[in-house]
């Protein structure tokens, strides 16, 4: 719940490699159509699929060629940064030109990353169209560089092209493109509407962190859309469904990186405000169902705004973000198999940082964090430090990384954040939803203080559900690691939508169908 992008590209894979590499040679081109990323191809022949749209020669097991092709909902500017740590950069290059092949405009980036003693050339192009940036990556050993450029790079630049969407499937409702205000950032968003005779109940959805479009689509992570999913299902039963990019994503516009939660209760509110005006829709029946940081998002609107009839939360904090973020991590270092002694030295680490964060002391937080990693790398095997290369550097780097990522305001309003402060204080019907196997937010902790908040405020309408089999995204997981989400079936687990419908057709009225 917690990233703002991760772009998952294997851009320095060298971490798993050894020194020297194969020499090129003929590579075949074969069309491709990525479905998941949305753009037609070329992909070498025999390359093996590593990553969703990350393909590795791996002719030896010292084999440096990789290529990688995606797609992101964001803006060349906003995507860039994302990908700037993994090529150990702390800001942008300098583009080295620009190329234009006969369905996009791309900006062309080269780079060489030395690591552990290891050399590759990087080569990097950005095309932006219709709020997506397409990304194009070539990783290849310095002596093999010019050849692949020319086999590779080259030709794929030319021949990468976004698809053409197929018409949409026929569904029994209404689907409207929409646009609405808040202030003076548009929002742009889907409104699917059920065929019935008068007006209808309806629900807003609101992502959790990071920059989402209105599906919340989790690429590269996963090829799951849940919003599409929860709209979907509820507008068959009747119940429309207004779903938004977020802020400076897609087709809204504004800055997403200077935003808070809340503001982001705002969007919601203007969310809200537009489908009031909407005679297809029953004004005294608009709720909110939030994943994720959305469900903290649904609980600030459940106090401060009177407009909403009721709250579902899907997977959404309700213990106080800094105790939520030490289980977070803990959570994820276990299901990754880390050491007690790295868990344990992470989690000190946090205690400290997020005090620093919150008061703004960067100074500070950056000496901490540069001192950790030291610590932390000696922890590591030889052959682990090895590869890190330059530790000084990568100390350094990762204490300007921290400093980047904790003290923006979003982190800073999140982490002094305590959503069952909010939780008490509502008094509209909340359905809160859980995964027994969710390693963002722990179902035991954030269960707990959801309903210590729930009787505390004595709201005698709340429900809590925790489906033990499942993870952050609902999906029916093996054990709740982030690395499962792209390799489970991308869909909900069945459970999900069926007990979300019957409560909500509990608390509103749904009318007979046209």
């Amino acid at each position: 719940m917690v990233k703002r992008w991760l772009l998952g590209l294997l851009v320095v894979a060298l971490l798993a490699l050894g020194a020297g590499a194969a020499l090129a040679q003929d590579v075949n081109l074969t069309p491709f159509e990525d479905e998941t990323f949305g753009f037609n191809t070329l992909v070498p022949e025999g390359w093996q699929t590593v990553a969703p749209g990350v393909r590795t020669r791996a002719s030896t097991t010292t084999d440096f060629a990789v290529l990688a092709q995606q797609s992101a909902p964001l803006s060349a500017a906003d995507l860039l940064p994302s990908i700037l740590p993994q090529l150990g950069l702390t800001e942008a290059p300098e583009s080295v030109g620009t190329y234009s092949s006969a369905a996009l405009n791309w900006t062309l980036y080269k780079i060489d990353v030395a690591q552990g003693g290891i050399s590759v050339t990087v080569d990097l192009a950005l095309a932006e169209t219709e709020g997506r940036t397409y990304i194009v990556l070539l990783q290849a050993a310095p002596e093999e560089y010019d050849a692949l450029h020319a086999s590779v790079f080259v030709p794929v630049l030319d021949a990468l092209a976004p698809r053409v969407e197929a018409p949409a499937e026929d569904v029994p409702y209404l689907v409207e493109e929409v646009t609405f205000a808040n202030g003076d950032i548009t929002l742009a968003g889907t409104l699917t509407l059920p065929a019935t005779e008068g007006p209808a109940p309806a629900v807003v959805l609101v992502t959790g962190s990071g920059p989402q479009d209105r599906d919340e689509s989790l690429l590269p992570v996963a090829a799951i859309k849940p919003f599409a999913l929860i709209a979907d299902a509820l507008t068959r039963a009747g119940i429309a469904v207004l779903r938004y990019d977020d802020r400076g994503v897609g087709e809204s516009t504004g800055d997403f990186d200077s935003a808070t939660s809340a503001d982001f209760a705002t969007d919601a509110a203007a969310a809200i405000t537009y489908l009031k005006g909407r005679p297809e829709i029953n004004a005294a029946e608009i709720g909110v169902l939030g994943h994720s940081e959305g469900g903290m998002v649904a609980s600030i609107l459940g106090v401060s705004n009177p407009d909403i009839a009721f709250i579902i939360s899907l997977a959404g904090p309700s213990a106080p973000i800094t105790e939520l973020m030490l289980k977070q991590n803990e959570r994820i270092l276990q299901s990754d198999g880390a050491s007690a002694e790295a868990i344990e030295s992470q989690l000190a680490y946090l205690r400290e940082a997020f005090p620093l964060a919150v008061s703004g002391d960067t100074a500070a937080l950056e000496t901490l964090t540069y001192e950790t990693t030291l610590a932390q790398t000696a922890m590591m095997s030889e052959e682990e430090r090895t590869a890190l290369g330059d530790i000084e550097a990568f100390a350094r780097n990762a204490a300007e990384q921290a400093v980047a990522t904790l003290a923006t305001p979003w982190f800073r309003y999140f982490l002094t954040s305590v959503p069952a402060d909010d939780w008490s204080r509502i008094s509209v019907p909340v359905l809160a939803i859980y995964g027994g196997l969710d390693v963002q937010v722990d179902a035991e902790q954030n269960v707990a203080a959801f309903e210590a908040a729930m009787q505390a405020g004595g709201n005698p309408d709340y429900q809590v559900v925790t489906f033990p089999n499942a993870n952050h995204l609902m999906q029916a997981a093996v054990t709740g690691s982030l690395n499962e989400y792209g390799t489970l079936e991308q869909t909900f687990i069945p459970e999900l939508m069926p007990t979300i419908i019957e409560w909500l057709l509990a608390r509103v009225t749904v009318q007979a169908a046209s």
